[in-house]
Parts: C-alpha cells; structure tokens; sequence
C-alpha cells in the first residue's frame, strides 16, 4: 500500500503540474534503417551541435588539416576491415546533412577523445556489475556513470538494418554518448550483451582497481594514436557479440591486430551478458594486460561474488558498495539505480558526470524485456525504457532532458520512488503480454515517450 500511495501522489502532482509535455508523432526519432538513412536523420536533429563540437575542434587544429585527413584515411581503412564500412556511410550522410567536410568530420568524430587526432583532457568513469548469487531473483544488472568534459548527452536505439556487401549485419542496441558523433560510451544490444569503456584509473588521485592491476601498468608508452579508440570498440560489440566470450574474443582480436589505441592511456572494459556472465577486461593498446571473468568485490577481507566494480570511490558519504554488501543476495534494480549506490555522491562529480545508465537485462527475452534506466545528468531523474521500443523520444536523443536536468538540478527520491513503481507495474504487464505472444512495441514506445514526458516535467 505504500509504495501505491507514493504512485498515486506523484502522478497526481504530474498530472496537476502545467509543465507535462504531450507527445506528438513529430517528438519521436525511429534510427533504423540503411547507414545513409540514419545518419541523415541523426544529421538533421543534431546539426548545431554537431557544427559547435566540430568547430571548436577544428579551432585547435590550426595548420594540422593534413594530419587530420591522414587520420580519416586510417580511420576509414579499419572501418572496412573490421567490416564496419557502414560506419563511414553513416558518418558521410551525417557531414553532408550538416554541410561539413567529410574526412574531418570523420577525423573529429573517431579522433576528439584522449587525445588522438588532438589533444582532449578526460576524466574518469564507474561501471559495475551486480548479478547472481548477490541479487534478488537473478536479477542480472550493470551500471556505468560517465565522467568527462562537459558535453550535450545524446541516448537513443538503434538498428542498422541495410549494410554493404561484405558488412557484418548489426544487431540492434541502445547507446549513449555525446550529439556530435556515433561512437558510444555504453550499451546493451538485443543480444542482452551491456558493457561499457573506463579509463584505467592509475592516475586518478584517490581511486584505484577494486584489486592491483596485474602485468605492466595502464600507461602506454610511447602513447599510440592509430586505430580505435574506446567509442568505437564499445560500439563494434555492441552491434557484433551476443555475449561476453564474443566481446572477449573481440578484444584480443583488435589488440593483436594492432586496431585498438586510446593516447597515453590502456583502456578497461566491463560487460554482463544474458547468462549472467561477468568480464572485465583491459588492454594497454598493444596488448591485453588484465582480464578476468565473474570476478568479485572484496572488501574487509571478504569476498562477495556477484558484485564488481572497476573502481572503488569513496568520500565523507560513504562508499556505493556498502548498500549492495548490506543487501546481499537481495540486491534489486532500484537499489541499484538509487542514491545510496549509482548515484551516491563518490560516484559522479557534479561537472563531470555527465550520464550514466543502470540496464537489468532480462534472461529470456532481452530483446524485448531488458530494461534501461538512463539518467541525463548522471545525478538526475533515471529514464526506465524497454529494449523493445523502436522509437526514441527526440528530446532524449537531441540534448534536451541532458540540458533541462543539468540547468535544474532536480531530485527527489520520493519521485522517482513513484517512476519506478510505474515501470514495475508497466513491466509486469508487458511480461504477461510477451508469454502470451502479442506484440508488444507499441505499448513500449508510448511508454518510453511518457516516460521522458514526466522525467521533463519534473524538473
């Protein structure tokens, strides 16, 4: 009874607040289709953004337009031999929507982080993962935040659906990542593969691996610029590995082929599949120098399998993992999606957090039922959507939930107790729908669009 009153009251105050948006066939974004398509509509939505990021790259790239365009070759070179030509199809309908130069949109789009085609300064990020024997009814949960320069936040579905011969055919995946370009920070596809790319953390002050990094550290040296950064890696698996072994084999596939660069720093990865499967795995660009598969937490001596993180922070607030360590073994999603774990405070720093999602991958069906609660500032209200929906809200898609929540800076447990007691209730009727075999899409993509709908409203 409880939790319904806290339902009814806040849909109460939704319904009487005059700022809940109406949706209409316009605010809803489909990216499905070939490459060209895609990227023409990505084009058209996001073209000032995509014009601001790109110029003020291309301002600090005075006198380096060669070095650039040799970058773009590279770049589109490895694209097809990873059979990803799409990629550039993608990229080119994009630049020729927005009216840019092909090869430096292509050099800016693979090439603005960590300094590969010019310098760029990040920060850190957190993923974690948290399944069975540690969660309540084997439920199997990962969570990435993303820290890193201020950026306008884009997150969305999609599915190329036509590829060149020759191409890999792509699964289809939600993602996140900045307006301006493709890559993606981190996903989970059809498959019920999540995973996303950290920076290791050896030179952050006062964070560290959960355990030593085996083998030589993180730094490389001398740093290496040719080949893909971790924007694209990430999105490679996500469109071509249905679970964890996939993803593993992947890696070991691009480092020994000399593919994989991110500057001066190795990069780590951690993905969850649908069986439950946990894989942390990292490279220093030339090869892998840490992998390990389920590994577990340990704190105070103890071992705690099940739950991982790729860092341990910690402040005056405490630590995210001691709710989960309290909870083991009835560890649930909302738990996890909630103040005391993904976004308690020593998890995301109020510039620098600039997204995060925690994504319950559902065993039996993840093409439909797998959910993804994305949160635009990562200290925001969290999103819950299901993988099924093929429409994406534009204003998820564009900036604006990441503009209207990083401006208000609005929060309230006691809301988004209540968006999540609408999920549990939506989800339960979805699951009944889906053992009775009825198509259920466009049940999830109204309520993927009334979702963004009260999460805009309440801030």
């Amino acid at each position: 009874m409880k939790k319904l009153a806290v339902l009814v009251v806040v849909v109460s105050v939704l319904l009487s607040c005059p700022a809940v948006l109406i949706a209409s066939p316009g605010d809803v974004v489909t990216l499905e289709g070939t490459a060209e398509e895609v990227g023409k509509i990505w084009g058209e939505i996001n073209r000032d953004s995509i014009v601001k990021a790109y110029e003020a790259f291309m301002a600090r790239a005075e006198g380096k337009e060669d070095f650039l365009r040799n970058f773009a070759k590279l770049s589109i070179d490895l694209s097809k031999k990873i059979g990803c030509s799409y990629w550039i199809d993608e990229l080119n309908a994009i630049a020729d929507t927005v009216g840019l130069d092909r090869e430096l949109y292509i050099a800016f789009t693979f090439g603005r982080y960590r300094d590969l085609a010019l310098l760029y300064e990040g920060v850190g990020c957190t993923s974690f993962a948290v399944v069975p024997p540690a969660t309540k009814n084997g439920q199997i949960i990962f969570h990435k935040t993303r820290e890193t320069a201020a950026d306008l936040q884009s997150a969305y579905l999609k599915h190329i659906t036509g590829v060149p011969s020759g191409d890999k055919k792509p699964y289809k995946f939600f993602g996140e990542m900045g307006t301006a370009d493709t890559g993606v920070s981190f996903f989970v596809n059809e498959k019920g593969l999540a995973g996303g790319a950290d920076v290791p953390v050896e030179w952050q002050h006062k964070e560290y691996y959960v355990t030593p990094p085996e083998g030589e550290k993180p730094f490389v040296d001398p740093p290496k610029y040719d080949g893909f950064m971790n924007h694209y890696v990430p999105r490679y698996i996500a469109e071509h590995c249905k679970d964890v072994e996939e993803a593993r084999k992947v890696l070991h596939d691009f480092v020994d082929k000399g593919y994989i660069a991110s500057g001066k720093w190795g990069t780590n990865y951690l993905f969850v599949d649908a069986k439950g499967q946990v894989l942390q795995i990292a490279d220093n660009c030339r090869e892998i120098y840490e992998e390990r598969v389920n590994p577990a937490l340990v704190k105070g001596g103890k071992e705690y399998k099940g739950i991982y993180f790729t860092v341990l922070r910690k402040n005056d607030y405490g630590a995210p993992e001691d709710a989960l360590i309290s909870n083991y073994g009835n560890i649930t999603v909302e738990l996890v999606n909630s103040p005391k774990v993904s976004k308690h405070p020593a998890v995301w720093n109020f510039e620098r957090a600039q997204s995060s999602a925690t994504i319950v991958i559902d065993p039996e069906h993840p093409e439909t039922l797998t959910t993804i609660f994305v949160t635009l500032p990562a200290y925001g209200y969290s999103i819950p959507f299901l993988m099924g929906a093929r429409e994406t809200p534009k204003a998820l898609m564009d900036g604006t939930v990441y503009e209207t929540q990083r401006k208000s800076f609005a929060y309230s447990e006691f809301y988004e107790a209540g968006v999540n007691d609408m999920w549990r209730k939506f989800i339960h009727e979805m699951r009944q729908k889906v053992k009775e075999g009825k198509d259920v899409t466009g049940d999830l993509n109204a309520n993927f669009s009334e979702m963004v709908d009260w999460v805009l409203s309440m801030n």
